[in-house]
């Protein structure tokens, strides 16, 4: 029992560090700021097949 809590407890931190995690949506450029827009992935129709669109940064 304390072998499977002790390993509980070290994989746990690793496990939330492993998490993907959204870049940032703010892009810098020489003359200001410009924000991207995040779209989430979505099913979309193409040639008479659903297809899978990951989620992805638009401007």
């Amino acid at each position: 029992m304390k072998r499977m809590l002790a390993g509980l407890l070290v994989a746990l931190p690793l496990f939330i560090a492993a998490m993907p995690k959204q870049a940032s949506a703010l892009v810098i450029d020489i003359g200001g700021h410009h924000h991207h827009r995040w779209i989430p992935g979505h099913w979309q129709r193409r040639n008479h097949h659903r297809v899978w669109i990951r989620g992805h940064y638009e401007r």
